[in-house]
Order: structure tokens, then C-alpha cells, then sequence
């Protein structure tokens, strides 16, 4: 649920900064700043570089959260300087981008967007808020403010795995389903999200569900290396669906990368176990508990 175009447009107090709904040709624009942000962040924080995602594959996301989110900008002399988007699942709102210029952070300029996508949000029917935050000190503070608290880090575990050959002794699988993707996600997430599934395959992510004695047991995808989404049902089911997607995740470094929640115990064992090395965090915030993550991967923090 986007926010209306046509609803007038704020005015900050202090500068002369237009918020208004985002347009399909503010996207190009939207991606220039995000890669100027995040070399900034990287850079004030003295992380390691990491590979981005594809540019033309970024903006399709964007496109995505446009038609099927919130996506809010902010102008200054004409030209953007910050911007915040949100998709909405069921009860569930997550953000999924929220980026200022660097010379225009800490301005109060991000607090306005974002509240303003909260709100949105709320008005859409969500009640639980959740973000994937980068260790950015002002916008771990920001969301915190609005109402988002710690809940967990996500580990990122990366190496070439050593896997063990009967490890998935009497598990297969399939193409991965669109009906089978949604009962799962109801079952560890508490909501549907097809639309997503949807954008993942269009984009030509590789998708597999696991099956053991006939049932379906959970769902992953792998791309460029990474693991994620992925979803199973039980615990039981956690290190044979992994040692499955490694077999099929490593790109021609024959590295791979794992993005597990705090709380998957069973995935952390899992990477530590097949020799991984923790390279990284972020933080995930919400405003209350929501599904089942301790049997979930997230695929980043565009869809979580």
C-alpha cells in the first residue's frame, strides 16, 4: 500500500525538504544514493567491502516495494536525499530500505520518513515492525525510538563447507512450489507472502523444496553463494535441508554464505560444524516476536 501521490506534501521546518510518495522514475535516483550511503556507512564504521547485489537486480526490488509496499522520498533543491521503504505481509511490516545522503544524516530527516512509513504501515493493518539494522549507531537509535527493540543479531557464516556424505540420507527435492512456499511460511513466519516468492524466481533464484518420507518438510533458495530464504518444520529436519542447499549454494569460489537469526541454534551448529567462520553481523530489531525464526534463514535485508 503505497502512500497516496496525491496527498500534499510536507515541508521540514528547518530546510526547504519536500516528503512525498516515491514515483517509478525516482528509482534510478533511489539506488545512486543507496550505493553513496552504504559505501559511507561502510567506510565511517572501517568494514570490509562486501559484493552488492546487481544494480538492474536492486532496482527491480525497488520496483517490487513501490507496487507492493510504502515508498517514501525526501527532496531537497531537487534532488533526493533520503528514502525509506516498507513491504506489509498480513500483520507483518518490515523495512526494507531506509537510506539518507551522508551530508544529510542526523538531520531529523530520516525520523520524519520513517515514522511516516510506520504509520503507513499501521494504517495498511500491521501490528508487528521489524527491521534488519546495520550496526549504524544513529539508525539503531532511530529505530529503537519508533519502537523497534533488540531482538537478536543475524550472523553471517561464511567458508567452503565440509559436508558430511549421509548427512541427507533419505531427504529429496523438488522445484519448489508456490502453494507449498505459502503454507510454509504461514507455518514458521505466521503469513503468506507469494508475491515475493514471485519476485525471487522471476529473478532467477534457485528453488528447491525438501521432501522426507513423502511430506514436505521445508523450502530454500540459493543465489550467488548465499543460502536464504529458507523454512523448515521441525529442528529434526535443520542440518539435513542445509547440507542440501550447500551441496547446490557455492558459486565458483566454492564459498557460500549463511544468514542466521540469533536464535537458530540449529544453523548456527550447523555452519560451525561444517568448518564456517562468523565474518559479520547485523542486528535484528522489532517491536514484538513474530514466528517461528529459529527454524528460518532470512535471504537479506531487502525481504527478510
Amino acid at each position: 500500500m503505497r502512500g497516496d501521490p496525491s496527498a500534499p506534501a510536507d515541508r521540514d521546518a528547518h530546510m526547504d525538504v519536500t516528503y512525498r510518495a516515491a514515483r517509478v522514475e525516482d528509482l534510478a535516483a533511489c539506488l545512486d544514493l543507496f550505493q553513496e550511503s552504504v559505501s559511507d556507512m561502510r567506510l565511517r564504521h572501517n568494514l570490509p567491502s562486501r559484493p552488492q547485489l546487481d544494480g538492474a537486480h536492486r532496482l527491480e526490488m525497488y520496483r517490487h516495494f513501490l507496487s507492493t509496499g510504502i515508498f517514501h522520498v525526501a527532496e531537497a533543491d531537487g534532488r533526493l536525499v533520503a528514502f525509506a521503504s516498507a513491504i506489509v505481509r498480513q500483520h507483518l511490516w518490515f523495512l526494507s530500505g531506509f537510506w539518507a545522503l551522508p551530508g544529510m544524516q542526523q538531520r531529523h530527516i530520516g525520523m520524519h520518513l520513517l515514522r511516516g512509513v510506520w504509520d503507513a504501515g499501521r494504517h495498511a493493518g500491521a501490528t508487528t515492525f521489524f527491521v534488519w539494522s546495520s550496526i549504524d549507531l544513529p539508525a539503531m537509535a532511530a529505530y529503537m525510538k519508533v519502537g523497534m527493540l533488540p531482538g537478536s543479531q543475524i550472523l553471517f557464516l561464511e567458508g567452503t563447507p565440509l559436508l558430511e556424505a549421509e548427512a541427507a540420507l533419505g531427504y529429496v527435492t523438488e522445484l519448489l512450489r508456490a502453494d507449498l512456499a505459502g503454507t510454509l511460511d504461514e507455518t514458521v513466519l505466521g503469513i503468506r507472502r507469494d508475491m515475493d516468492h514471485d519476485l525471487l524466481i522471476r529473478s532467477g533464484w534457485h528453488a528447491r523444496q525438501v521432501m522426507h518420507a513423502g511430506q514436505a518438510v521445508g523450502y530454500y533458495y540459493v543465489h550467488d553463494g548465499t543460502i536464504g530464504p529458507a523454512a523448515w518444520t521441525d529442528a529434526a529436519h535443520a542440518s539435513a535441508l542445509l547440507t542440501l542447499a550447500c551441496r547446490e549454494a557455492p558459486a565458483a569460489d566454492s564459498r557460500l554464505t549463511l544468514m542466521i537469526p540469533g536464535m537458530n541454534h540449529a544453523a548456527l551448529r550447523f555452519g560451525f560444524d561444517s568448518g564456517l567462520r562468523l565474518t559479520g553481523f547485523a542486528h535484528l530489531l522489532m517491536s514484538g516476536p513474530f514466528g517461528h525464526l529459529e527454524r528460518y534463514l532470512p535471504s537479506g535485508p531487502g525481504l527478510f
